[in-house]
């Protein structure tokens, strides 16, 4: 997976959970994944009860129902309802969301709003996209939504090391990875996967986001969750939103990099495409008070 230092990344999550650092992981999101997983009918009532068991992610359920994608004007604060009107499909991902943007103890030296925002967006997107590409709705959305979440672990691990990190890097994601294998021996990519190794999610989610920089490396299995989570990623760069640590160039907005290039190539996406379809997510995810 990489040419990391052995047991880097593992070492730092290790200690990051001595101290009580690391992300948790509900029991509810737990069950609700392996009731996905099981391809047991679910019914509305499973999922009131599994949900119901956190009353972080009931709370936020209502919450998203009465945003602007989801009212009818009739304010909901019953969770069955709120599942009805969300649907089954959705409150997957929307559980997952509404945990991400609770899960840190820990602030980071660096803008945790541009950082939330792009890590939500980017799940947006790569849902959206994976529509057209032939992709797992559901898996897509997590890849986006995690990809960086690695980016959140060495920061926690050691802030005035990830500040070093931030100015080597100048703001160019491109620089990033490097940056960060140079300062801390491992990188955000190679940490989100082993998180997610940990929570035990699909390895599709866990190979998309480790090779989510390095996309034309991963196993042929994986390639397409890979790719498409880069583009997810760059998809909100090209939107003119930064994550608080780095960004592309303007001349990258203004000319698609080789890169860029290369992962529309994969799919058979025309750039005009991905920009319509980029575009139609972010208004969707507006419209969800994202």
């Amino acid at each position: 997976m990489s040419t990391e230092k052995p047991n880097v990344s593992k070492g730092i999550i290790d200690r990051l959970k001595a101290l009580d650092d690391l992300p948790h992981f509900p029991d509810a999101l737990v069950k609700l994944e392996r009731a996905v997983a099981s391809d047991e009918p679910l019914e509305v009532q499973d999922i009131v009860q599994l949900i119901a068991q956190d009353p972080r992610l009931a709370a936020g359920l209502i919450g998203v129902v009465n945003t602007a994608k989801y009212t009818t004007g009739v304010p909901i604060s019953d969770l069955s309802e709120a599942i009805v009107r969300v649907g089954i499909n959705d409150v997957r991902v929307m559980a997952h969301a509404i945990n991400y943007k609770s899960s840190f103890k820990s602030k980071p030296p660096f803008s945790e709003k541009h950082f939330m925002k792009h890590a939500m967006l980017s799940a947006f997107i790569a849902q959206a996209l994976a529509k057209s590409l032939h992709v797992n709705k559901g898996e897509a959305f997590l890849c986006g939504l995690m990809r960086d979440i690695g980016v959140y672990l060495l920061a926690v691990e050691d802030r005035e090391k990830y500040l070093e990190v931030i100015k080597l890097a100048d703001y160019d994601v491109s620089k990033l990875s490097a940056c960060e294998n140079k300062i801390f021996g491992t990188h955000h990519a190679l940490m989100s996967a082993r998180l997610l190794q940990q929570w035990k999610f699909p390895k599709e989610i866990i190979m998309g986001v480790a090779f989510h920089h390095t996309p034309e490396k991963a196993e042929e299995a994986y390639k397409a969750y890979a790719y498409l989570t880069f583009l997810s990623e760059q998809a909100v760069f090209r939107l003119g939103f930064d994550n608080g640590i780095a960004d592309i160039t303007e001349e990258e907005r203004e000319v698609p990099s080789e890169e860029l290039l290369n992962a529309l190539e994969y799919f058979g996406l025309a750039i005009e495409v991905y920009d319509e379809l980029i575009q139609t997510a972010y208004e969707d995810a507006e419209n969800m008070g994202v």
